[in-house]
């Protein structure tokens, strides 16, 4: 709500105007206390709130972790829930899609890894393929993160795809012992869930697929 003071004019008798200034000052100074039962100036901060209405909200500064708008609303970090997430609408969109193909073109005739030894793998979906029938591609699956999902999806071609874990790094696990899973023509998937083996250290597990070979 606005404030107002009471003018004091050039010709006022500034001895005369005391009372009038001092009272100026006390609407002013009871103004700011008021203020900053909400925001304090020396720690930036903003409190005590009962409504924020805004037509956009940005949270970050040299990086932007936060972008909501009159169009988007951008979560541009990890979020850690601790609660329950319920959704009473719409869909549920994955995007995380490599956008490169692992196939025998961009192999180059070596194994492609899908993660490294230091960095879990980058993208929930991944389309692969081998064009070439007499020779397998090989997909090195390093460690994902407990509760981490993947997906291969067979797109192209009708050579063989093994997936399996670089030796001495991670497993992938279906009746207790390491298994290569074999994709053979297009349309073929399997879907993959980190678990936690009981000590803390995450293995997938297939939870799905369609028309993939254990061996």
């Amino acid at each position: 709500m606005a404030i107002s003071v009471t003018e004091i004019l050039g010709t006022d008798s500034l001895s005369g105007s005391r009372l009038v200034i001092n009272d100026n000052f006390n609407v002013l100074a009871s103004e700011i206390n008021a203020m900053e039962v909400y925001f304090a100036p020396a720690a930036g901060t903003l409190t005590n709130l009962n409504n924020l209405s805004t037509e956009a909200l940005r949270v970050g500064l040299s990086t932007i972790l936060l972008d909501i708008n009159a169009s988007t609303f951008d979560i541009l970090t990890n979020v850690k829930m601790t609660g329950n997430l319920t959704m009473s609408g719409g869909c549920v969109f994955r995007n995380d899609t490599n956008p490169t193909s692992l196939n025998d073109t961009t192999a180059g005739g070596n194994a492609i890894s899908v993660g490294t030894s230091t960095a879990i793998p980058p993208y929930t979906i991944n389309r692969c393929g081998n064009t070439d029938i007499t020779t397998a591609l090989s997909l090195e699956l390093h460690q994902g993160a407990i509760g981490q999902e993947i997906f291969f999806i067979c797109t192209e071609g009708s050579g063989t795809v093994n997936i399996a874990s670089p030796s001495g790094t991670n497993y992938i696990v279906t009746t207790g012992v390491a298994d290569t899973i074999s994709l053979n023509a297009k349309g073929e998937s399997v879907h993959l869930l980190a678990i936690d083996n009981g000590s803390n250290i995450p293995v997938w597990y297939i939870v799905g697929g369609q028309g993939y070979v254990i061996s």
